[in-house]
């Protein structure tokens, strides 16, 4: 009953919290008389993830980006959690390392993860144990597309993708000749210690640049049991022992070890550059949850099982370059080649080994503006060889394929209209051994516009149609995948046949609004999609897991997000502003009425915000709701308010940039309803963090 009464006591303090300060700030903003609002800076950041760069504010589709000051202060050491307070983003998380960002609802496959618009051509999709071989700890910023990005890069992008945008390879030249960062952070809930440096040094003609970083992590301090309360009651009813009930204050096996490094040189022209950038990423981390079940009846596993630990290696090569034409415009050039290898280590033993090696290339021609008419138009392709070895090798050694071309323009016809259009057509082939061969075509388009109503509103509407194919684990999965605890099993093996392709429908709707003391955002979104590949249980069991079947239905993915960021006080004495921010999804089956699995709850929140000189406090709090609208065989997670303050400072020059937060501040037993492991794995609890920057 306590937990009860404190839950609903600081959902109460939240929402009342947030109501009395919208209406103070309502009553603040119509009697200032002051200066103009100031603009966040990284509204400005050119997004480098669509061919004509835009800001955000300049684009149909809902998309934000990340960098700078924030960026170095929500460093995680994944991806996914990194990004998880992003509006419309949470995580699949799977212990501090291996976390993928989910989007809408939508994770795995249907959201890309890139670096520097290319793709990781890892792993981390097939599974989410696997973890993201891409790293942002030295990243220029990260720029997030919220809903389908297929026409730009592929039907792996159905959901949204994420873009991890660094500085390795120079594009243009520079009037600093030399200069670098230092990274520095640690964490006390994860033990994290991380150190991160670069430098580059050049001249007019010429760039060298040399990275490195390495982060060390414990095992993840949580404030209670590792298992969840409703899922000890459930064991407990049935008499069944699970491995994880006397795991207390910490989630065991999550410690890792990460290193990294690049060393690149640009060459750089009157008219162009060209670079090639040598990169490595290593990454050993222990994998939570892998294990056997045990009896009824209270015994205990014949034979304990020893941890699982995944061993990531990553080596790769990038190649970009540009020439730009005097009269037709700028041809760009984006290759990378990929070479992925990770093992599962059942203590010192090698137990599952995976392999992938891939190119993916990009050429896109910018052409020069006509009229009021400016796009680009490009030739994609990638392949990928994988395979695995291994008595946990659920897919078949398969070569995956894509082939596709595509077009963006935008016609502005006058001050106050954006219009803006896309399409792609792509091929892909899947061909695995002994199996049927996969070789389809797909194709897909997009319509959108910017409308300026006056000086302080403008609309953004977009609409697309796409297709996703199916991949190679959705088609030939076979096995058990002991990581997640189940068997998995693709259309070939269950006697369905080759799956068709996925068509999506999708509308985004987006009202913005600013002055000169605030500005909010308000954005709706709807998502049909016919033959929406699934992943759903049987009754099945083999060897004490579940059977999962891989199927196709129709789906419904409905929600909204806003935020309202409304200035309090500019004067002499400081800054202060406050963020209002909530989003929600919902995901249906339309054929059979049921929710669909992984669904993030509704969440909202309110920060405050000082700054005076370089100095900045934050202190915020968010909500999450419970989650009840479950699928079958998934159970309800409750709710949790996630508090947390900083204190950041920034001075000198060269620039010193030094914060300290704290994070989960009341200890809060929080549970991601994103996640596979959410049962048995939460957040982390209480934490300090402390960071520090250094620009020369």
């Amino acid at each position: 009953m306590k937990c009860v009464i404190d839950r609903t006591r600081s959902q109460s303090v939240a929402v009342c919290l947030s109501l009395g300060l919208l209406c103070h700030a309502t009553i603040a903003t119509a009697q200032h008389d002051g200066d103009e609002y100031d603009e966040h800076s990284i509204d400005e950041i050119v997004v480098k993830g669509v061919p004509l760069e835009r800001t955000v504010k300049e684009l149909a589709q809902p998309t934000a980006v990340i960098g700078g000051d924030e960026l170095t202060k929500r460093q995680a050491a994944s991806i996914g959690e990194t990004l998880s307070h992003e509006l419309g983003v949470s995580s699949s998380y799977f212990g501090p390392v291996s976390s993928r960002p989910v989007i809408r609802g939508q994770y795995g496959e249907r959201v890309r993860v890139l670096s520097n618009a290319l793709d990781s051509m890892d792993a981390s999709a097939l599974s989410e144990d696997h973890a993201v071989s891409v790293d942002s700890i030295l990243a220029e910023h990260i720029e997030i597309i919220r809903g389908p990005a297929t026409l730009l890069y592929g039907s792996g992008a159905a959901g949204g993708l994420v873009n991890v945008v660094d500085n390795r390879i120079a594009e243009s030249r520079s009037d600093d000749k030399f200069g670098g960062r230092v990274v520095l952070g640690t964490d006390s809930a994860t033990g994290k210690q991380s150190a991160a440096g670069e430098i580059g040094l050049g001249t007019d003609a010429i760039w060298f640049h040399a990275d490195f970083f390495q982060r060390d992590t414990d095992d993840v301090e949580i404030p209670g049991y590792a298992e969840s309360a409703l899922l000890r009651s459930l064991e407990e009813e049935e008499g069944v022992v699970g491995p994880e009930e006397e795991a207390f204050g910490v989630i065991e096996n999550t410690a890792s070890e990460a290193e990294g490094g690049a060393a690149a040189v640009t060459f750089l022209g009157a008219n162009g550059y060209l670079g090639v950038s040598l990169s490595g990423y290593d990454n050993l981390y222990g994998v939570p949850g892998h294990h056997h079940h045990g009896d009824e009846g209270g015994a205990e596993p014949a034979e304990e099982e020893a941890d699982v630990r995944v061993d990531l290696e990553q080596r790769r090569v990038d190649v970009q370059g540009a020439y730009e034409f005097a009269e037709a415009g700028e041809l760009q050039l984006k290759l990378a080649r990929n070479d992925y290898k990770h093992v599962e280590l059942e203590g010192e033993e090698v137990g599952t080994r995976f392999d992938s090696k891939g190119t993916d290339a990009r050429l896109e021609f910018r052409h020069r503006p006509l009229g009021n008419i400016e796009g680009a138009f490009g030739l994609q392709y990638k392949d990928v060889d994988f395979t695995a070895t291994g008595e946990e090798a659920f897919v078949p050694a398969s070569s995956t394929r894509h082939t596709s071309l595509f077009i963006f323009e935008e016609w502005q016809p006058g001050d106050s209209w954006t219009l803006q259009g896309s399409a792609r057509l792509e091929q892909q082939n899947i061909e695995a051994q002994d199996l049927p061969e996969y070789d389809g075509s797909a194709w897909g388009a997009s319509a959108g516009v910017i409308r300026a109503l006056g000086d302080d509103y403008s609309l953004a509407l977009n609409y697309s149609w796409t297709q996703r194919h199916p991949n190679a684990t959705e088609l030939y999965s076979d096995g058990a995948h002991v990581a997640v605890q189940r068997v998995e099993r693709g259309s070939v093996v269950q006697g369905l046949g080759l799956f068709g392709k996925e068509t999506s429908s999708n509308i985004d709707v987006t009202l913005r609004g600013e002055n000169q003391r605030v500005e909010w955002s308000v954005t709706g979104f709807l998502n049909d999609i016919d033959d929406y590949i699934l992943l759903m249980p049987t009754e099945d069991v083999v060897d004490e897991l579940r059977v999962f079947n891989y199927t196709q239905t129709d789906a419904r993915l409905y929600g909204a997000e806003a935020e309202l960021r409304i200035e309090l006080l500019d004067t002499d004495a400081g800054h202060l502003h406050t963020r209002l921010f909530t989003d929600y999804v919902r995901g249906e089956d339309e054929r059979t009425g049921d929710n669909l699995p992984r669904i993030p709850p509704w969440r909202y929140g309110i920060a405050l915000h000082y700054t005076r000189s370089g100095f900045e406090a934050v202190v915020q709090a968010r909500f999450h709701a419970d989650q009840d609208k479950n699928a079958p065989n998934e159970l309800p997670t409750a709710s949790y308010t996630l508090v947390s303050a900083e204190l950041s400072y920034e001075f000198g020059e060269p620039d010193v940039f030094v914060f300290l937060r704290g994070t989960n501040l009341t200890d809060e037993d929080a549970r991601q309803h994103s996640s596979p492991l959410k049962d048995i794995a939460p957040l982390p609890g209480r934490s300090l963090q402390l960071g520090l920057r250094y620009d020369f």
